[in-house]
């Protein structure tokens, strides 16, 4: 029963909120240790984003790394600064789950904080953001990158740019 009131009530707030689609065109974030081959890791991905009220948002998304070939799926939950109906900085926390190559499918969770700028969910929106995550996990892996196992980074730090389309609040109320 508490559980059916939660749903309830996220579901109400939700209703009320604005959202967006948002295309991760490029996100700069080296796994892999020096000398890999690919200290250069750009990713490439679809997201959702999501204001539930002035000053909070969440967004999901999912990246897939060029050079290293991994898959990462993250959450992370912002507090804006300013009213986020507007372009505003945030910051906040992110957790996700990568998996590495198709030989060993090692996986890792990288936790850490982001900030950045994001304009406000109607039409089109930009995010520009930086971070830091530390990855559970880690050890090596053999990837298809080139020969012999390369070592996961424990901490790294990402950037990136994100343009999106979003829509309106829903003002019946």
């Amino acid at each position: 029963m508490r559980a059916l009131a939660l749903l309830g009530f996220w579901a109400s707030l939700s209703a009320a909120a604005q959202g967006g689609v948002r295309l991760v065109l490029w996100n700069y974030e080296p796994v892999l240790k020096y000398g890999s081959g690919v200290e250069l890791d750009t990713h490439l991905g679809l997201g959702y984003d999501h204001d539930l009220e002035k000053r909070l948002s969440y967004g999901v998304q999912l990246r897939y790394a060029l050079g290293s070939g991994s898959f990462v799926l993250t959450y992370h939950s912002a507090f804006h600064f300013s009213d986020n109906d507007n372009g505003s900085f945030y910051l906040g926390p992110i957790v996700g789950l990568r998996r590495f190559g198709s030989l060993e499918n090692a996986v890792v969770v990288p936790v850490g904080l982001r900030m950045g700028v994001r304009g406000g969910l109607e039409r089109f929106y930009a995010d520009l953001h930086v971070g830091g995550q530390y990855n559970m996990g880690g050890g090596s892996i053999n990837a298809d990158i080139g020969n012999g196992g390369y070592d996961l980074l424990k901490g790294t730090f990402c950037f990136g740019l994100d343009l999106a389309w979003g829509w309106e609040k829903n003002s019946r109320h």
